[in-house]
């Protein structure tokens, strides 16, 4: 057994390894074959890894039903395994792409981990569910999601460079680059990100004068200075936290 063992880690270390997406489909399938002789307890944990690669590379292809199925495959594994962070973060990024804003909205409701995949995921599909109509909803969520990762949004629309990967930002830079099309799929929706964003950044001095110049008046075209000039004239220096929920206590971006 120690032997078969090995072949399915080696399998996976393989499937890891190459970028060639047919070589690994090949190498997955392999893998679930050898699996049907291992026993229960080590066949959970190796079937959550290999259908979670599976779902993976169906989404690189951009083959989202496919990666559907291989998530719901994986999830049943998932919390056996106890690692269900990662398979939650790529089954709501292949909702958003199906575009099944209704079945997000309903996991999000009952998902107990409010992470960055929750936070975006449930903005997303609350402002596609009724485009810009849910804006003082959607308000609230978009402060939500900001005060889980601040950096977040200012990756997203590519205000911040790539961190190196021993950064401590490295996962915030992960998950905005997953997330960067997806606020994408509404140029209205991507706009409003954008002015909470420049809101944001600029009360808590996150740009250099010369930015400072030229996002104003991209925050005066998206709508926002007169948000700006009222949480300005009300904020002193303040944490992150402490600008997150006086923006939301005031109720901006809401329309």
């Amino acid at each position: 057994m120690s032997t078969k063992i090995n072949d399915v880690e080696e399998l996976i270390e393989r499937v890891d390894g190459t970028e060639n997406e047919t070589e690994r489909i090949k190498l997955l399938e392999h893998a679930l074959k050898v699996l049907e002789e291992y026993p229960q307890d080590l066949r959970y944990y190796f079937t959550y890894a290999v259908r979670f690669r599976f779902a993976c590379v169906y989404f690189v292809q951009e083959k989202y039903h496919e990666a559907l199925s291989e998530c719901e495959e994986a999830l049943k594994f998932a919390e056996d395994v106890e690692d269900i962070d990662e398979i939650k973060f790529l089954y709501y990024r292949v909702l958003i792409e199906l575009k099944e804003w209704k079945k997000i909205l309903a996991l999000t409701m009952k998902d107990e981990t409010h992470d960055l995949s929750w936070g975006y995921s449930r903005l997303i599909a609350a402002w596609m569910t009724a485009p810009g109509k849910n804006r003082s909803v959607c308000a609230h969520m978009f402060w939500d999601a900001l005060i889980l990762a601040p950096d977040v949004p200012f990756y997203m629309l590519g205000y911040y460079a790539e961190p190196e990967e021993d950064d401590d930002e490295y996962d915030d830079f992960d998950f905005a680059m997953m997330y960067c099309d997806a606020i994408g799929i509404s140029e209205e929706l991507q706009q409003w990100i954008t002015r909470g964003t420049i809101l944001f950044g600029l009360l808590t001095n996150r740009f250099d004068e010369r930015e400072r110049e030229y996002l104003l008046d991209v925050l005066d075209t998206l709508g926002g200075c007169e948000e700006y000039e009222r949480m300005s004239g009300k904020l002193l220096e303040s944490d992150d936290q402490s600008v997150i929920e006086a923006l939301a206590a005031d109720k901006c971006l809401s329309n």
